[in-house]
This record gives structure tokens, sequence and C-alpha cells, in this order.
């Protein structure tokens, strides 16, 4: 059995997952396979069996799960489809001024993932809700790229004015390895910003 342990999260330069916020991690001994209480389990033609808490908008549902379907399958031509268009130009400016493109980081960020002695895995489960508004910080989620370097403050507040909705959502993400017989989780607790606009719902990074 792999080891109980967290991997490196995906690439802080691709998804910044909780900068804003200092979150404690969801319980990693908690079965992938317990359904909330408040929600609803479905399969996603990729294989990801999701537990969503009942508020959860079913088209975030869907997009969130097309994003680590597409992750689980090294799909790049998929995840960049649910990313925020006028975000990856950014995003993309700003690897080329350092070298890289958005289609290597994204292969990077998925190797994150691989653990010395496995031949492969695959996401299995994930859970999703949306962080408490009350305690939402949406400025200093953005502040978070900014600082980075992604973008500065016209682009964020384009990109409030083209929202209709910005939500963020907190996600546990489970992962099966090869030659193992349980699912263990990879990424616990995080949280991952979410919009709406007039062409669609897209991730934010």
């Amino acid at each position: 059995m792999k080891r109980n342990r967290i991997p490196l999260m995906l690439l802080a330069a691709l998804c910044l997952c909780g900068c804003a916020q200092q979150n404690p991690p969801a319980d990693s001994t908690s079965s992938a396979e317990t359904e909330s209480s408040s929600g609803e389990t479905a399969n996603s033609a990729g294989g990801i069996a999701v537990t969503a808490s009942e508020d959860m908008d079913a088209d975030y549902q869907d997009l969130i799960t097309r994003y680590f379907t597409a992750l689980d399958q090294d799909d790049y031509a998929a995840y960049a489809e649910t990313v925020y268009p006028p975000y990856l130009e950014q995003y993309t400016a700003f690897l080329e001024k350092n070298g890289s493109d958005p289609e290597t980081a994204f292969h990077e960020m998925r190797a994150q993932f691989d653990e010395d002695g496995y031949e492969g895995w695959h996401f299995t489960d994930l859970q999703l809700s949306y962080y408490p508004e009350e305690k939402l910080d949406l400025d200093g989620f953005f502040q978070a790229y900014a600082r980075a370097g992604f973008y500065g403050d016209e682009f964020i507040e384009q990109t409030k004015a083209a929202a209709s909705e910005i939500r963020d959502v907190q996600f546990t993400l489970y992962a099966l390895y090869t030659g193992d017989d349980e699912p263990i989780p990879v990424v616990s607790g995080r949280e991952i910003l979410v919009l709406k606009t007039e062409d669609g719902c897209y991730m934010f990074g």
C-alpha cells in the first residue's frame, strides 16, 4: 500500500490553489467511497466518481470533473478547453517570458502525482463543496496571482466585470496507484476558482 500522504500539489505556477486562505486539510483517513449526507454522487465519463454538495452548480461540477479528467488522461487540449481564455492568454505570455509554454507546464503539473516504484495511477474520486462565502477573500486570491507576476490589476478588474459569478470551490481528490488496493487522497481540502461569463463556465487557473 502506498504511504498515506499528500504529495506535491499542482504546480504553484499553474494553480495557486489556497494561496489566499490557510485551510486545514481534509481528514486523509476518510474513505473515498464515503458520500456526504448532503451530496449526490455521479460517475463522469472519465471514470472519476464525483461527490458534490447539494448546492453545487451542475455546470461547475461538470467543469471541474472535465478539468481533472483531462489531467488524469494527460489530455492538454481537453484541459485548455476548461480554462478561462483570457487567463490562458495571460498565463501563456507569463510562461513564454520564462522559457516555457502551457502545454509543457501541464505535463509537469501531472508529473507531480508520479511516485517512484509505481508504474502509473489514475484519479478515482473527487469531492466538491463551496468554500464558505463569509470566509472568502476573493481579492486576496486574485492578488496571489498578481504577486506571482501572472497579470496586473487591470486584468483583475476586467475579469470581475466579465464574470456574472465567481465561486471558490473546495475539493479533495483521490488516486489509485498501480498495484495498490485502495485509493488515497492526493489533494485534500484545497481550493480552486471557477467563474461564469456569457460564454460559459471556466476554471481560473
